[in-house]
């Protein structure tokens, strides 16, 4: 069956919901989707909150709107380890050996 998901101000359209598979499968597909790991996704179907491991009461419908919430992963951004050097950032004496072979 395929289902929309409606995360922030995004939706996702036509995504596949196998319900004979754990709950963790469709999980995972959200978390290609979005970027927000399995762990901090809140998904709410007409109902309730979806499990990890069972479905429940929470029986999805073809065509149905589910919720989520949750927040993706920063994005780690590290500075170079070895920052490039300008002949402007050196002292003065090799400023001026530089210049001469310029």
């Amino acid at each position: 069956m395929k289902v929309n998901v409606k995360w922030g101000k995004e939706v996702f359209s036509d995504v596949d919901l196998d319900t004979t598979q754990p709950p963790m499968v469709f999980k995972s597909q959200l978390f290609t989707l979005s970027g927000v790991p399995p762990d901090r996704q809140k998904v709410l179907i007409k109902g309730g909150q979806l499990k990890d491991d069972e479905w429940g009461k929470q029986q999805p419908k073809d065509g149905m709107t589910i919720m989520m919430m949750g927040s993706a992963d920063e994005i780690k951004v590290e500075a170079p380890t070895n920052a490039p050097k300008f002949v402007e950032d050196l002292p003065g004496v090799p400023q001026l050996l530089l210049s001469d072979i310029a």
